[in-house]
């Protein structure tokens, strides 16, 4: 999947400060400020140290996700209303460490690359929005759009990154619909555990 590997630099830009009730643009733009000095600080030990990195992940990049929206809209509201407590923990669990590996696939390959973003949208519902940015490459530019909610403690949370015209969430819908087809949704959290 090649979406993947862009994704990762884009969430890694997402730092541990809390920037309440802000505009979600300044959000991501401090976060990317944040994260970018802390990996040129640590790139060595991001490279040879993968408990390190995997901690890093942890505390950089996914509590600025919102782990149990994308997890209801990754599997949909029929597969989501099936499943009992225990089976609904058990996947955003997974699901969670399905992020964290995700991104320290690619955390080191982060090289100072800029992005820029655009003024943004305010979602149809009230604490919905749109980050609309252009990631520049060398090979060329990347248009990249954050979709993000304000939670219960007035902090942006990012729900889902579309890249190209393609959904990190729609993305993994289809393929975790087609597993659990084929083979239910024990089997889904089951597989997601085992490359924990």
């Amino acid at each position: 999947m090649n979406i993947i590997k862009y994704i990762i630099t884009f969430f890694l830009f997402l730092s541990t400060l809390i920037y309440a009730a802000e505009r979600p643009d300044v959000f991501l733009k401090e976060s990317v400020k944040e994260v970018s000095q802390f990996i040129s600080e640590n790139k060595g030990e991001l490279e040879n140290n993968k408990k390190f990195l995997q901690i890093k992940v942890d505390e950089l990049i996914t509590p600025k996700l919102d782990i149990l929206l994308m997890s209801k809209i990754v599997l949909g509201k029929k597969n989501w209303l099936s499943m009992n407590d225990y089976q609904r923990k058990k996947f955003v669990l997974a699901f969670r460490g399905l992020m964290v590996r995700t991104y320290m696939k690619s955390l080191t390959a982060f090289d100072g690359e800029k992005i820029a973003f655009l003024p943004y949208f305010k979602g149809k519902r009230t604490g919905v929005a749109k980050v609309q940015s252009t990631y520049l490459l060398p090979e060329g530019e990347i248009s990249v759009n954050y979709n993000l909610k304000l939670n219960k403690t007035d902090q942006w949370k990012v729900y889902d990154i579309t890249i190209d015209g393609i959904s990190l969430v729609k993305n993994y819908r289809a393929d975790f619909r087609n597993h659990i087809d084929q083979n239910g949704i024990n089997s889904l959290i089951s597989s997601l555990e085992e490359k924990n």
